[in-house]
């Protein structure tokens, strides 16, 4: 089933930037997503991303949050919820860019190289 995602808004709801004492050369990182769908409007859905991602001496704690409006593409009804539940990470997409952006620029702040996150790490946890 197709549905169209649209985001509505998304936030930056805290972030901390910290030394990371990491002796692996492969980075470190989590995150865990929660969605629920919103009480006033059924095709709204509010998701929260909390991830940490350490490397190269900087670890990045975060919450991201964001509503997106999912609806299927000939108006059937669906249940959107089962939908999210089968393919969670494909509808966190555009938080994992943004979590993936904010690391990339707090790192470059912080007076060293940019670390870059592709998406695809955050996919195949």
């Amino acid at each position: 089933m197709e549905l169209n995602k649209q985001v509505v808004h998304m936030f930056l709801r805290e972030v901390h930037v910290r030394d990371f004492d990491g002796t692996s050369a492969e980075p470190t990182s989590m995150h865990r997503l929660d969605y629920q769908q919103s009480e006033q409007d059924p095709n709204l859905f509010e998701f929260k991303l909390t991830f940490m991602f350490g490397h190269f001496g900087t670890q990045v704690d975060g919450v991201l949050e964001a509503a997106i409006l999912i609806q299927s593409e000939d108006g059937a009804d669906v249940d959107i919820l089962a939908e999210i539940k089968k393919e969670e990470a494909l509808f966190a997409i555009p938080l994992f860019a943004k979590a993936s952006s904010i690391i990339t620029k707090l790192s470059e702040d912080r007076g060293q190289f940019p670390i870059i996150v592709p998406i695809e790490l955050w996919l195949e946890q």
